[in-house]
């Protein structure tokens, strides 16, 4: 089963969405930016929220509208063989394999960290899926990056607000670990984390009570119910956020 990897966070405003992170708890990384020999005219600027286990990659997405909300961009899923994941979903249809180099502008010492990923074009889920080959823990990073005043280790799912499985997750769910995907009811969703967002994550933390205490100091609302501290992201993230204990 290939783990989730990452959720990107296209916004376009990318210190905006580094500053609603933070608020949360969560440690940013310095600015990088993507390249592509695939796309070589290209650059994508990014900063990156990195777990013990998975991680949030805020991009820069300069064609949104300057007011348009941040929330998860699609889902994408670790393997360390592309084409062998490729064949196993082979009945699902696929755009092409292509590859992207990550360097940091201000520490070229860390080098880059390579990735090459293929996208899905089944419906699954909500999101749109990719499968993605690198190292994690990625190795153009610094330990520091990992430590959070939030306590948060490892991205573990999403929650869909009034949602359902697409046509092909129970084959997808085959090769893709999707079990961490929820899918609640309007009203429900709606009660915890309020009507801004379509969509939250789960969050695995070290301590709640840390938590608790950073919420409550940094004025974000929030509820608790069965060991989850739910909250709605400050803008301008649109999404939910659902932390719990391991």
């Amino acid at each position: 089963m290939l783990p989730l990897d990452h959720i990107p966070f296209p916004g376009p405003d990318m210190a905006a969405t580094a500053a609603a992170f933070s608020m949360l708890g969560f440690t940013v990384s310095p600015q990088a930016a993507y390249t592509s020999p695939d796309f070589p005219e290209a650059r994508w600027p990014s900063r990156c929220v990195f777990l013990r286990r998975g991680w949030f990659d805020l991009l820069h997405a300069p064609e949104a509208p300057a007011e348009a909300p941040v929330s998860p961009g699609a889902a994408l899923f670790l393997t360390d063989d592309l084409a062998g994941a490729a064949k196993r979903l082979g009945e699902f249809r696929q755009r092409p394999a292509y590859a992207l180099v990550r360097a940091w502008d201000q520490s070229p010492e860390l080098g880059h960290e390579h990735f090459e990923l293929f996208d899905i074009r089944e419906r699954v889920c909500p999101l749109g899926l990719s499968v993605i080959a690198h190292q994690y823990p990625c190795p153009d990073t610094l330990p520091a990056w990992f430590e959070h005043p939030n306590t948060a280790t490892a991205l573990t799912g999403l929650i869909f607000r009034d949602a359902q499985p697409g046509a092909y997750a129970q084959r997808a769910s085959a090769v893709l670990d999707i079990s961490g995907f929820g899918y609640w009811p309007a009203d429900r969703f709606r009660s915890t984390f309020g009507d801004v967002a379509a969509t939250a994550v789960c969050v695995r933390v070290d301590s709640l009570a840390t938590l608790r205490r950073w919420a409550e100091a940094s004025g974000l609302a929030f509820s608790e119910s069965e060991g989850r501290l739910n909250l709605t992201a400050p803008a301008p993230l649109a999404c939910g956020f659902q932390f719990f204990e391991a």
